[in-house]
């Protein structure tokens, strides 16, 4: 009866075409599917894992084992199939940050970042590490970006940096400027204090697409590299956009 209903959910992933991540992996662990089916089920279906330091523990703590992780890895290595009229319509610009907004790409604006924070310079890590709270202002009761939902934004980090690199922050009013705060990553979750957890599908060589559990609500928002770029530092800009009701 057990191996029927085994099946039976390998069946009805495979019709569905799931997108699986690290939850529905551990579900298939904790259901009794073999390392060698669960290994097909992450090969033939769309993926989107996040593979940090923080969830390989919690994978391995579920009972994730490391050939399981390894084809979860592998897999994020792969980019799906595109259809080949998509790919003449979809060609990212060159390294930054882009959105989509038609069959076209447009780069987001870089603003400047006023820290608030005494030596918010020094308390960000070469490694991406956030040491302590820190407070920064933009310039503006707005981003000059105007997104509408569903939306599309492409990360093609430059060199030096990786798609670990960015941070996605609200944003809030404060009289003729927008205010935010990030912090150190909180060890359970994996995140950076007041970010917004995001996923990411590799599009291409250095190419990923955010994609976010839920959509964002209408507002201001930020991504900040806390990675200084080999070119130069980032840590002082924000790629900033608002989303429209």
């Amino acid at each position: 009866m057990r191996l029927i209903s085994i099946l039976l959910v390998f069946g009805l992933l495979l019709a569905g075409q799931e997108t699986l991540n690290n939850e529905g992996i551990i579900k298939l662990v904790k259901a009794g599917m073999s390392e060698e089916l669960i290994v097909n089920v992450i090969r033939q279906q769309p993926g989107i894992y996040l593979l940090g330091a923080t969830e390989l523990v919690a994978l391995k703590e579920a009972g994730v084992s490391e050939k399981l992780i390894g084809a979860m890895l592998e897999k994020g290595k792969t980019p799906a199939a595109v259809p080949d009229a998509v790919k003449k319509s979809t060609t990212i610009p060159g390294a930054g940050l882009f959105y989509k907004k038609g069959a076209e790409y447009f780069e987001l604006i870089q603003e400047d970042v006023e820290w608030k924070t005494s030596g918010a310079m020094r308390n960000i890590a070469s490694a991406g590490i956030v040491k302590k709270d820190l407070n920064g202002t933009i310039a503006g009761a707005s981003s000059r970006n105007f997104l509408q939902n569903p939306m599309e934004i492409v990360i093609a980090p430059p060199g030096g940096m990786t798609i670990n690199s960015y941070v996605l922050l609200p944003m809030k009013a404060a009289k003729s400027a927008r205010e935010f705060n990030v912090g150190p990553v909180n060890k359970k979750s994996g995140l950076a204090k007041g970010a917004i957890a995001f996923g990411v599908e590799k599009l291409g060589e250095g190419q990923f697409r955010i994609v976010l559990p839920t959509p964002l609500g209408p507002g201001e928002y930020g991504i900040l590299a806390v990675v200084p770029s080999e070119a130069a530092s980032t840590a002082g800009k924000m790629y900033t956009f608002r989303i429209l009701l």
